[in-house]
């Protein structure tokens, strides 16, 4: 299938701002420092509550950035002043030459018992000017790469319809099952290999996961192989 087959009508797909992410969700209980019979689960949403995972969260967060930056120093050849490096509460990020790097971490919107990780990358550069040992800077590596999409002349329900559209023309031709979460305002196909494809219609993201593959030079290679100008 190839690019202009998953636009198609007004459906404009965002190559030149595709960013590379991953999320994971885990029990509260399981991070680094809670301390069971002295820490309470959260069994609702709440602001307590995500400023307590931002208390569990912060180490790990710093812990992750600085080890990048020794990465980025050592497999990049750069010098201190080339990297910005930031922490908050609940996150942090990483600036290089050759790319930007972004953690949060914050309460599962759909567990409060929960806490969600969010990771991104945004490369700089081109994927051939970065070494090949580049994804083992990253403590963990990114899954997903995600392009912006936009279809200015469509209300909500349409976009959803010709989104479902497209992935069931993909179904039917590629093989595979579509999951349709109205709404959610989500749709997504997946393949038979366990690869997934899917639309996010609030954030106007297309979100894309090759089974077997991780890594931002993994993932965009075999992206652009698969679809091909979708990697950029």
């Amino acid at each position: 299938m190839s690019l202009t087959e998953l636009e198609g009508g007004p459906l404009e797909l965002h190559v030149e701002r595709r960013f590379l992410r991953r999320r994971d969700s885990l029990a509260i209980r399981d991070l680094p420092g809670f301390v069971r019979g002295r820490h309470r689960i959260p069994s609702e949403l709440g602001v307590a509550a995500e400023r307590f995972i931002h208390e569990l969260g912060n180490p790990l967060i710093a812990s992750e950035i600085a080890t990048i930056y020794a990465n980025a120093k050592r497999s990049l050849g750069l010098r201190r002043g080339q990297i910005i490096q930031a922490s908050a509460d609940g996150g942090g990020n990483l600036d290089a030459p050759q790319f930007r790097y972004l953690i949060e971490i914050g309460q599962d919107r759909s567990d409060p018992s929960q806490a969600a990780w969010r990771r991104e990358l945004r490369l700089l550069v081109a994927p051939s000017g970065l070494p090949p040992e580049f994804d083992a800077m990253f403590p963990r590596p990114l899954d997903e790469l995600v392009v912006p999409f936009s279809g200015p002349s469509l209300t909500r329900v349409q976009l959803f319809d010709l989104v479902v559209e497209r992935l069931e023309d993909f179904a039917e031709s590629c093989g595979g099952e579509v999951d349709e979460r109205e709404v959610e305002g989500r749709a997504r196909l997946i393949g038979r290999e366990g690869s997934r494809i899917e639309f996010d219609i609030e954030r106007g993201e297309l979100g894309l996961r090759v089974h077997g593959y991780e890594g931002a030079l993994a993932l965009l290679s075999e992206a652009g192989r698969r679809f091909p100008g979708l990697s950029g």
